[in-house]
């Protein structure tokens, strides 16, 4: 039994080192490619290239980073790019907005004030799925966003768990400053990433079960 815990110690610490080695490179390596994309249009497609190589860490296989990296760096700059500049967008105007509703304390101010603190709320949810759905699958950019609504009201509980995940995170960061800049990103991407890829495989699992019910039942009535 001594034996059983020691090895199960052991291989804990190298998946621990293993975890620690990547993430810092990832992080790296997401600093290096925004910056390469002049920061406006490197930020959003290096998120995504980070989270393509996570969950290839997290289907068990062994991607060459920065191959994988570049790889989804290149194949979804546009889409990401495309999805980056509208959350920008949006994120401006609803806070330029917010701002001036807040400037008066009439009924319809408050309002208005509080429906947009609920949008910016959503586009924040949303936000958790689509970067994750473009590595998990290959689709047009709304409808990525449709797949991201669709999971924010049908997976509230997992939702509300990422979100959870994401503060605990930040806290650590907050306590501990100085891991911002190796962790900043890789380690929120890899928490994102976890959460999402069980849930969309939840969800492919239930969708298979429906259709496997559908045409037994179609070759029932035939």
């Amino acid at each position: 039994m001594n034996q059983g815990l020691i090895s199960g110690f052991i291989i804990a610490f190298y998946k621990f080192g293993e975890y620690f080695v990547l993430l810092l490179y990832l992080n790296f390596l997401w600093i290096c490619f925004t910056l390469l994309g002049g920061v406006v249009f490197g930020w959003a497609p290096s998120t995504v290239a980070v989270l393509g190589v996570l969950r290839e860490k997290l289907m068990d296989r062994d991607p060459k980073v920065f191959s994988k990296f570049w790889q989804t760096y290149k194949q979804e700059f546009l889409k990401a790019n495309g999805f980056g500049i509208l959350l920008l967008i949006a994120a401006y105007m609803l806070f330029v907005n917010i701002r001036f509703f807040s400037v008066e304390s009439a009924f319809i101010f408050v309002f208005v004030r509080y429906a947009m603190i609920a949008i910016m709320v959503l586009v924040g949810l949303m936000t958790l799925y689509v970067f994750p759905l473009m590595v998990q699958y290959e689709t047009k950019l709304l409808r990525h966003i449709q797949n991201a609504m669709f999971m924010v009201v049908y997976k509230p509980i997992r939702t509300i768990f990422t979100v959870i995940a994401c503060v605990v995170v930040s806290q650590i960061l907050y306590i501990f400053p100085i891991f911002i800049p190796f962790f900043g990103i890789s380690l929120f991407a890899l928490v994102i990433m976890w959460t999402t890829y069980y849930t969309f495989l939840q969800v492919e699992k239930k969708q298979q079960a429906i259709l496997e019910l559908e045409q037994e039942s179609q070759t029932n009535v035939q």
